[in-house]
Order: C-alpha cells, then sequence, then structure tokens
C-alpha cells in the first residue's frame, strides 16, 4: 500500500515544499514506475493533480545500495547533492547526510527515520535504520534505494511532465463521493492562477481529468459497516465486552479482536477472559473456527460488523481500553530537546571554567611533538586575549555560559579574578539548596485529595479528542493523572512547543478532577487567551451538562458577581480566567486543581497572587518556552516536570523569512495566502504603528478584509474582532503582540512581523507559532528595515531554529540575550550570572543530592600517559561532535556509561582505531583515580608515580608499590606498548579485593584486544 502526499505549498508560486512532503512523494513515484503488480494507492485530488515525471525517468534517478557492494564515497556524495540531500547537516530530518569515517547516516527520501552505512575498504559492512535521539540501531536492512528528495528535480530543461494516471494503466480507479466536487473547486482556482503556459507545465488539465473521470467508480457517501458498542464507557468495560461476546456465540457471529501492539491483545484478552488464535493476516484471522475467536495485530480507530449471515464482529482495543489503547504513529518523531545540550559547551560560545573562570572557547588543537604523543586540546581565551591549551579531561569543568560571548567581561586565565565571585557564589548555592531542600520536605509530607475519575464518564470525554495523542502528549497525560491520584498535591510543568498538544493535556486533566467532583480554575495572562480557551472547554464540555465559566475584563459586571457566586455555592464546576481569578473576592466551594498557562508571562506580583490561590491544591503549570527558575525546579526535583517533544503528524516546519517591509513583500505574502483561501496575521510593535500599516495595506490589498486589534481597545471590541477573524469574516488581523498567545486558527498560515527587533527571541518564536498548526505549510515574514546587531541575532536564531520543537533551543538562546533568574526570588541578576544557568542548577542539584559541589570538590587527575589518545579527524570530521564526545566522556561517571559511550561512537563512526581505543582507557582510568583520590599518574619506562589527596582511601595489594605519605611509587621496566595496560593493572592493584571491578566493562578492552591483562605482582 503506497499513500502519496499533496504538495504542501502553492507550486505556481515558485515556493518550494518541504523536503519531508517531496521525498514520500519521490519514494512513492518511483515504486509506482517499478511496480510489478498493480499498487494499492491512496491519494487526494490535490496530490493527482500536478504533473510528475515520465515512468522511465526514475530508473536513472535512483541508487541502490546492497551491503557487501562497493561503494565511493566521494561519488556518493557526488549524488546526494544532485539529488537534493543537505550534505553535512544531521540526519534527523529528511534529507540531512552526516558523512563520518567508516559510517554514513542519512535521512533517505520517503524513509521513517535516518539510516547508518558502515563501510570499510570500499566495501559497505551493514546498513543500519537507527533513533537520532538515542543513536541506537534499529534494524538490519540488506538493501537500500535513495529517491531524489524532489521529483521536481526530474522535471524542468524542455522535460514534458506526465499525470500520474500514467503509472496507473490498468489499475481500478475508486473515488471517495466528494471527490468530483473537490476536483472541480480545485481546477478552477489553477485555472486562475498563473500564466497559461506554467498551469500547463506544472497540473493536468481540465479535459485530462474528465477522460480519468470517465473510468471512475464513485464511492456512495455511506458505508455498509455498522458500528459496535464501546465497551470502555460503560460502567464495567469487563462485564459488558463478556456480554457481548456470549451474545456473539450465541448468534454464530465471527469475533476477531484487533490492536495495534501485542500488550493491548493481551489485555482485551483477560478483560475478555479468554484466549484468542493470533493470526498474520485478514483472510484467516476472518475465519475463525467454530466457537473461537482470532485476533490480529491491526491498528483500527474503532470495531465495526459487517455481513448478513454470520457476521464479523471485529473488536478494536480502542473500544475496550479507552484512551490507554495504542495507536502506532509511523510518522511521529521525536525531537531532541535541548535539555542535555544545553549542559555541554559550544564552538565559539562563551563557557566557565570552575577553576579558572570565565572564557571563550575557541575550539579543538592537535598537539603533536616528538616528546608528545598526539592528543587534541581545548583552547580557551581569558582576559586581555591570553589563550590556555587545557586537556580534554577537564572538559567535565567547563559549561556553557552562553552562546554569544560578546559584551561578557572574561576573567584572568590564572583565575585570581574568579576565586572571589565563586566562593560567594557558592555560598549562595548552600543557602538556596537548603530553603529547597526544606520545601520539597514539605511538599512530600502535605496531604491532598486523591482524584481518581470515574472510567466511563472519562473515556466519554476522551473519545471526543478527534487525533490520536502523540506518544509524548500520552505520557504527559499519564503523568498527570497519576499524579491527581497520588495523595500528595501534584506541581507538574508540562512543556511542550507551540501547538504541540499542551492544551489537551489540561482539558483531561481538568476532566478528571471535575468527574472527581472537584473545581477547576484556569488561569491565562491574557483576555485574548481566556477566550480562546472558552471556547475550547466549552466545546468539549457541553455534552457532558458541564459548565465553563469566564472571569476576565471580557466578562459583564452582572456575569462576573453570578460567576463568583457560583464558585463559591459549587454550581460552576470550571472557571477560565486571568489574574482576576486570585482576588479577594474570588471563593471556590471545592478547588480541586489549579491549571496555570503560559507561566512565563506572569509578573512578580501575579505570581504571588496566584501562589495563593494554588496552596494546598493540585496544579498544573504550561508553557512553551519555560523561565530559569521554571526549569531549575524541575531539575532540582521541587517540581515535576513532563516533556512533549514530538510535533503532531504533518507538522510542517515553517518557512522563516527575512526581507525589507516593502509593500510588494506585503502584497505578494497575502495575496498568496488568499489564494490558499487561508488568513494572515500582520503584526506591529506597537499601537501607534497600526494606524500607518492598515493605510499601506488599504493601499497595496484593498479587496483584502482587514480587521485591527490592540490591548487598549475595550474588551467588548477586542472580542468582537477577535470572533470575527476566527469565524472567516476577515483576511488579515492586524494587531499588536496581544495574539502572542493562545489563538489556534488552522486557516492562518502566514504572518508578517513588521520590525522584529523590538521583540524579544521568545516573542517571536510565539507569535511564529500563531501559523503553522495544521499539515498546511505556513510562512512567516520578518520585515525590518535596518535591526541592530542583537536584533539580527534573534532573527538569525529563529530562521535557524524552524523546526517544529524548536522551543527549548529559543529558550535557551534567547537567557543568553536576556540574562536568567535566581530561582527562589524574582532578580534577574546575581549568583546564576556567576555560574550561568546550567552550572548553577547542577551544582544546586549536587547540593540537593549531598554530592561534592565546591569548585575545589570538582577536580580532575592529571594523567601523563604518553600514548596516542584522541578522536582523529579522519575518523569524526566534525569539530563539533568530537567536542561533544570529548565532554561525555570527560563527565561519565560509572564504567557502564563509559560502555554506552563506546557503544555510539562505534555504531556511529565504524571500527574503533587505536587512537580512540586508548582514548576510552584514559577515561576510564580518570574515573578510577577520581574514585581513589589520584590526582596525577606520571608514567615513564621505569615505572609510574602517584599523587594522592589527603583522604585517598588507597589500600595497595602488591609489595611492589611503595608509599611515601601522599605518593606512591611503582618501579618496573614499562614498554611503550604496554604503557596503558601496566596502569591498569596499577589501578587495580590499588584497590581493595572487594572494590576490585573492571574499569570499563565486563568483558574489558583488554580482553577484546587480546592484549594480557594480569595483575601488577602476578605472572605474565
Amino acid at each position: 500500500m503506497l499513500v502519496l502526499p499533496c504538495f504542501d505549498a502553492l507550486l505556481v508560486d515558485e515556493v518550494e515544499p518541504s523536503r519531508e512532503t517531496t521525498g514520500r512523494r519521490a519514494s512513492v513515484l518511483r515504486r509506482l514506475a517499478a511496480r510489478a503488480a498493480p499498487p494499492l494507492l491512496i491519494a487526494t485530488v490535490d496530490a493527482v493533480l500536478p504533473r510528475v515525471p515520465q515512468p522511465q525517468a526514475w530508473s536513472k534517478a535512483c541508487l541502490r545500495l546492497a551491503v557487501g557492494q562497493p561503494i565511493d564515497v566521494d561519488e556518493l556524495r557526488r549524488f546526494l547533492t544532485e539529488a537534493g540531500y543537505e550534505l553535512d547537516e544531521p540526519a534527523d530530518y529528511p534529507g540531512g547526510v552526516l558523512c563520518h569515517g567508516q559510517t554514513i547516516e542519512l535521512f533517505p527520501a520517503g524513509a521513517l527515520g535516518p539510516v547508518r552505512i558502515d563501510h570499510d575498504d570500499g566495501l559497505i559492512r551493514a546498513i543500519h535504520t537507527f533513533d537520532p535521539v538515542h543513536q541506537t540501531d534499529l534494524a538490519s536492512l540488506d538493501a537500500l534505494v535513495l529517491d531524489p528528495m524532489s521529483e521536481r528535480n526530474l522535471l524542468g530543461n524542455g522535460t514534458t511532465g506526465a499525470g500520474i494516471f500514467t503509472y496507473l494503466d490498468g489499475v481500478r480507479i475508486i473515488a471517495d463521493a466528494e471527490v468530483p466536487v473537490r476536483a472541480a473547486a480545485r481546477l478552477a482556482a489553477i485555472e486562475e492562477s498563473g500564466d497559461a503556459r506554467s498551469r500547463e507545465a506544472t497540473f493536468i488539465g481540465r479535459r485530462e481529468w474528465q477522460e480519468v473521470m470517465r473510468g471512475l467508480a464513485v464511492l456512495p457517501e455511506s458505508s455498509t459497516l455498522e458500528s459496535i458498542p464501546n465497551f470502555s464507557r460503560e460502567t464495567s468495560a469487563r462485564t459488558a465486552l463478556r456480554r457481548f461476546i456470549a451474545a456473539a456465540k450465541r448468534s454464530g457471529a465471527r469475533l476477531l479482536f484487533a490492536a495495534a501492539i501485542e500488550q493491548d491483545l493481551q489485555r482485551m484478552e483477560r478483560l475478555a477472559g479468554l484466549k484468542t488464535l493470533r493470526r498474520a493476516d485478514w483472510a484467516g484471522a476472518s475465519r475463525p473456527p467454530a466457537g473461537k475467536v482470532t485476533s490480529l495485530l491491526a491498528d483500527l480507530d474503532t470495531g465495526f460488523r459487517t455481513g448478513r449471515t454470520r457476521p464479523l464482529l471485529v473488536v478494536a482495543a480502542a473500544d475496550v481500553l479507552g484512551s490507554r489503547a495504542h495507536h502506532l504513529q509511523p510518522m511521529a518523531r521525536q525531537n531532541p530537546t535541548a535539555a542535555d545540550a544545553a549542559t555541554r559547551p559550544a564552538l565559539g560560545s562563551a563557557v566557565v571554567h570552575l577553576q579558572r573562570g570565565l572564557a571563550v572557547l575557541q575550539g579543538l588543537e592537535r598537539l603533536s611533538a616528538p616528546d608528545l604523543s598526539d592528543r587534541e586540546m581545548v583552547r580557551l581565551a581569558f582576559a586581555v586575549d591570553e589563550a590556555v591549551l587545557v586537556p580534554v579531561g577537564e572538559l567535565a569543568l567547563i559549561w556553557p555560559y552562553a552562546s554569544d560571548a560578546s559584551g561578557i567581561r572574561l576573567d584572568d586565565a590564572d583565575g585570581h579574578s574568579w576565586a572571589a565571585r565563586c566562593l560567594e557564589a557558592e555560598r549562595e548555592v548552600d543557602r538556596t539548596a537548603q530553603t529547597l531542600s526544606q520545601a520539597i520536605q514539605a511538599r512530600r509530607q502535605t496531604k491532598a485529595p486523591r482524584l481518581v475519575p470515574p472510567t466511563a464518564d472519562y473515556e466519554r470525554f476522551v473519545a471526543r479528542f478527534p487525533y490520536f495523542a502523540t506518544p509524548d502528549q500520552a505520557a504527559a497525560i499519564e503523568d498527570v493523572l497519576n499524579d491527581l491520584a497520588a495523595g500528595h498535591p501534584m506541581d507538574r510543568v508540562v512543556c511542550g512547543d507551540v501547538g504541540f498538544g499542551k492544551t489537551e493535556v489540561a482539558l483531561r486533566a481538568a476532566a478528571a478532577t471535575v468527574f472527581a467532583g472537584k473545581q477547576v480554575a484556569l488561569v491565562v495572562p491574557t483576555t485574548v487567551l481566556a477566550r480562546q480557551h472558552v471556547l475550547t472547554f466549552q466545546k468539549r464540555f457541553a455534552p457532558f451538562g458541564i459548565a465553563v465559566g469566564h472571569l476576565s475584563r471580557l466578562t459583564a459586571a452582572a456575569e462576573a458577581r453570578s460567576v463568583k457566586q457560583q464558585l463559591r455555592d459549587g454550581s460552576l464546576q470550571i472557571v477560565i480566567g486571568t489574574h482576576a481569578l486570585a482576588g479577594k473576592d474570588i471563593a471556590f466551594a471545592d478547588l480541586g486543581l489549579v491549571i496555570i498557562d503560559e507561566e512565563q508571562h506572569f509578573g512578580a506580583a501575579g505570581k504571588d497572587k496566584l501562589s495563593a490561590l494554588r496552596a494546598g491544591v493540585h496544579t498544573l503549570t504550561m508553557s512553551a518556552t519555560p523561565i530559569p527558575r521554571t526549569m531549575a525546579a524541575a531539575m532540582v526535583g521541587l517540581r515535576d516536570f513532563s516533556v512533549i517533544a514530538t510535533p503532531p503528524v504533518q507538522r510542517l516546519p515553517i518557512v522563516t523569512k527575512v526581507s525589507p517591509l516593502l509593500d510588494s513583500t506585503l502584497t505578494m505574502a497575502l495575496r498568496r495566502e488568499q489564494r490558499r483561501h487561508g488568513q494572515s496575521f500582520v503584526i506591529c510593535p506597537r499601537i501607534r504603528d497600526l494606524g500607518p500599516m492598515q493605510e499601506r495595506l488599504h493601499c497595496s490589498v484593498p479587496e483584502l478584509r482587514v480587521v485591527v486589534v490592540h490591548g487598549r481597545m475595550p474588551a467588548q471590541d477586542i472580542d468582537d474582532r477577535m470572533m470575527r477573524f476566527v469565524g472567516g469574516e476577515a483576511d488579515v488581523l492586524l494587531a499588536t503582540d496581544i495574539v502572542e498567545n493562545g489563538l489556534d486558527i488552522p486557516r492562518a498560515n502566514t504572518i508578517l512581523i513588521c520590525a522584529p527587533e523590538r521583540f524579544g527571541l521568545a516573542q517571536l518564536h510565539q507569535l511564529r507559532g500563531r501559523v503553522g498548526r495544521g499539515s498546511t505549510r505556513a510562512f512567516a515574514y520578518l520585515l525590518s528595515d535596518a535591526p541592530g546587531d542583537e536584533a539580527q541575532k534573534r532573527i538569525a536564531a529563529l530562521q535557524e531554529l524552524s523546526r517544529p520543537g524548536a522551543g527549548f533551543q529559543i529558550s535557551a538562546r534567547d537567557l543568553d540575550l536576556r540574562g536568567a533568574g535566581n530561582l527562589l526570588s524574582e532578580q534577574q541578576a546575581g549568583h546564576v550570572h556567576v555560574f550561568g544557568p546550567a552550572l548553577y542548577h547542577d551544582l544546586l542539584a549536587r547540593a540537593l543530592q549531598g554530592r561534592p559541589r565546591r569548585a575545589s570538590d570538582m577536580w580532575m587527575p592529571e594523567l601523563r600517559i604518553e600514548v596516542p589518545a584522541l578522536l582523529p579527524a579522519s575518523y569524526v570530521p566534525d569539530e563539533a561532535t568530537r567536542l561533544d564526545i570529548y565532554t561525555r566522556l570527560a563527565r561519565a561517571e560509572s564504567p557502564a556509561e563509559l560502555g554506552e559511550i563506546e557503544d555510539e561512537i562505534e555504531l556511529r563512526f565504524g571500527a574503533l582505531p587505536p587512537e580512540v581505543s586508548n582514548l576510552l582507557d584514559i577515561a576510564a582510568i580518570g574515573l578510577s583515580c577520581r574514585a581513589l583520590g589520584i590526582t596525577r599518574i606520571d608514567v615513564g619506562p621505569t615505572g609510574i608515580a602517584a599523587q594522592l589527596r589527603p583522604d585517598a582511601p588507597v589500600a595497595p595489594s602488591s609489595r611492589l608499590i611503595t608509599r611515601s605519605r601522599h605518593r606512591l611509587v611503582y618501579k618496573h621496566r614499562i614498554s611503550k606498548s604496554q604503557m596503558l595496560q601496566t596502569v591498569i593493572q596499577f589501578i587495580n592493584a590499588l584497590k581493595t579485593r572487594r572494590a576490585r571491578a573492571p574499569l570499563r566493562r565486563t568483558t574489558s578492552r583488554a580482553q577484546k584486544t587480546g592484549r594480557p591483562a594480569t595483575a601488577i605482582g602476578g605472572s605474565s
């Protein structure tokens, strides 16, 4: 079965569609051209109208790779470039390609995920699909076909395109009932756009479509399938399901269970009280033996009944398990969050060295000299342009401070200017940790009602959600439900990018609370967002007879009085409003849950009021770009944290363009959106800019209907105009940043932001998030005549971070530009600025866990072992990747963690060269040295000397090792080839028998490489 997607941009405007869409189309077309049997193709009208390459063009446009086949990496790079792939771009998005030493990572056109090709000596050794977030292999492939990233690469240069129906000769074509009407409308729209020659070259014409229609079988508007009961919405799903099965068996009907995964089938069997017969295909499953029930791994939305004599009753997992049923979402891709990356330094950024202070990390520098072994060092630039080279092992002491180093006062290289500031900041960490510890303890001891909703009511509510929850969304919902039922106050932060489904998490939390008999208050920062949420909640709760109240300046006085009275007497269960909900005249009969949306927009006074409202009750906070205090509280355990990093399926990157503020740009962008039957936003930074811009729009696009909204309008006017736009009665909404939060208008897919230099980076990201909330390609224009340096950085960052899920990176980048706040107060300076947010939060977490946290405690052993130990550039070409691996090795805290890093290196880059193997061994030696209190090891041809800390827990088990105060000496002739192995033996001899363990793995590298691994004092 093949699915042909439609383009997500208007081809007549010569706008390049997304690589994901074009790649999928190219892959499907190539398979159709090469088909040996009639295919099952699913497509829409919009997908089949564009002209496509002639079927014979695909044979020369693709490249097949197979295990054991010769490979020329340079030739492959040339092919991929011509095919539209992006070389030297991470393979976490379609079209990305990274070539490492002995591996190639790429995301092929039409694939569900990236693949890794291992090669050696000019041959392909293995092909694997892999998880780009965790870098783990998923499945092995024998062969791989690389398609072009777009079919448009094969068109042009006088090539005549074909209709897709030339690929379907002899294939029966079936159309949905609405296809003829939709096709007529799309053909009419095409005929009104562009010139005739361009239209004919890009789309099939009306005459060709009419030829297709003659052989079309159009389906009836109604289906012959009958529905079956939804057992999950019954008081007892188990009882209802067993009665249904008993009745079906008495009537002689056939029964089939269907679920997406094996675990769901097993749960269905337990509830039904029977064992089913597993079948591999529909033909076998639909013909069960008499009295038996079959089952099939198939992801169905709902069950059904079909047939008259001995009917087939299909029971889907969703009918029995409700919202707990799993649904396969192969197109859902998790985006890596910035949580891990934000703690690792980046090239060119400002960093803080725990013992030297603030510096700029200029890069990696390879050292090679006759008396020194090959290695890479980290080059740090301090004050007065003084540069220092430090070993890569010291990356454990180097933390990110800001991505942009301009304007930062650097420290002296000797650390003198840093010491006093560091000491005072450490005292602040201790004080903060003590206060936080008390708060965490108090939270754990506080009791709260256990809120468990009746299953039937909750499942009926969930069934009204028209989409499948994404994997991360489902996990966040599960976290919230577990918190509500835990018996202590929930304080959970749900962090997800704009449009990733945080509102659905809030809706289900509210439903669980209300069905459990408690009241819910949803607090938002703006009246516009309040109004949007009121409409959403009313729509979902209306079928259950649950009213939703509204309190903001949009609310009339009489209505406000009524809402307050109903909250007091308990007749109103849900209320949505601004910070007015925290007013002294607001009282609840039985408040169970407070939901705070877009927390970062509440000021200090607003947060103080909210803290009184949420005291002793469950609290759910939602944010796309969380503030530093929120992130820190989650990191140290003061608040729980759920991350939604999986974008909705079909969500596309927003095309972000920078342009001068010209009438021609306004006209082009707004008319393009109008041709797509869509709507647009035009945003100005100040109210006084709206009037002149309205005049410009009237002159440039007089045919478009424009409404104006800003924060100083009467509340009712704002509401009326917003509702006109939401209802499609206007084409353009001209507004200030009042629309920054909450608006969810799928038809609006173009936004023009005037003077973007007057907005913060997080603001720009939120504004851009008003568009692109469906499957239509969205456009964001940043219109500026002369932005300053700082504004240019913000704009460049926004362009760079345009993929779905960029909110985490945006938040981190915005911290660099705005500064960070203190965890326990509202001040935007102080000790967080001494260490930077990442290091401050790490030290705070260490203090809470009782782990070493002083700069003097965070030491690294100095290892003078003259063996080549590095990641060669020929093996890992990308300098940033090498820096990241060095950092992870330096910060590894266990042999198991080192083993995981080793496995990842081998998976990503191929077999380990000797220098990399040495690097891993030295990392393991450093880990043991820290545990033993060894601050320095010197290795030479006549022996080993080790310097100890005063409190070092060393107990030598060999008489060949002598100790003099804080110094250990082992005298023995050591050849260069045995140097590393002798050090490993030396380290093991210092451990007690009980503590002695392999340095890296149960199977050590010595065993893997055949090196001798005898102990000091033993026979070799």
